[in-house]
C-alpha cells in the first residue's frame, strides 16, 4: 500500500464511528504517526445567542473527551496537536483543515442507506470528495 506522509480522518461521532476507527486502525497501523483527526460540530448547535458560553465551552469539552475515548477503545493513540475539533459545516471545514494541514489522504465514513441500492455516498462524503486534489477514501459505514 503506498505510504502516505498525512493522513485526516473525519470522525463523524455516530454509532458507526467505532467500524471506521477500527478499520483505519488495522489499514494504516504502520501510519498512525501521520494521522490527523477532525470533527466537526454542525454550526448552530450550540453557537450565536441560544447557548450560554459556560454551556458552549461544557458541550466542546464534552465532546473533545468523547472523541478521544472513542479513538483511544479503538486503538489509535492521536497526539493531542493532531486532534481538531471545530464547529462549521462539515465538508466546508473538513476540506479546509485538509489543505491547512497538506494532508494527501482524506479518509471519510459514508453512510449508505440500508435500501439504497445505488450504494451512494452520503451528501457530506459526496461534498468532501467534490473538489479534492489529494486521494479520498470513502468508508461505508
Amino acid at each position: 500500500m503506498a505510504r502516505f506522509r498525512k493522513l485526516l480522518l473525519a470522525i463523524d461521532l455516530s454509532p458507526e464511528s467505532d467500524s471506521l476507527i477500527n478499520r483505519v486502525a488495522q489499514m494504516y497501523q504502520e501510519d498512525v504517526d501521520q494521522l490527523h483527526v477532525v470533527h466537526v460540530i454542525k454550526r448552530g448547535l450550540h453557537d450565536g445567542d441560544s447557548v450560554a458560553p459556560a454551556r458552549s465551552q461544557r458541550i466542546i469539552d464534552h465532546t473533545r473527551l468523547r472523541l478521544r475515548e472513542l479513538l483511544y477503545r479503538n486503538g489509535l493513540k492521536v497526539a493531542s496537536d493532531k486532534i481538531y475539533l471545530t464547529s462549521g459545516e462539515p465538508s466546508f471545514e473538513i476540506k479546509k483543515l485538509a489543505r491547512e494541514i497538506d494532508a494527501d489522504l482524506v479518509i471519510v465514513g459514508s453512510h449508505v442507506k440500508g435500501n439504497d441500492w445505488l450504494q451512494l455516498p452520503g451528501s457530506t462524503t459526496n461534498c468532501v470528495i467534490q473538489g479534492r486534489t489529494s486521494d479520498v477514501i470513502a468508508v461505508k459505514v
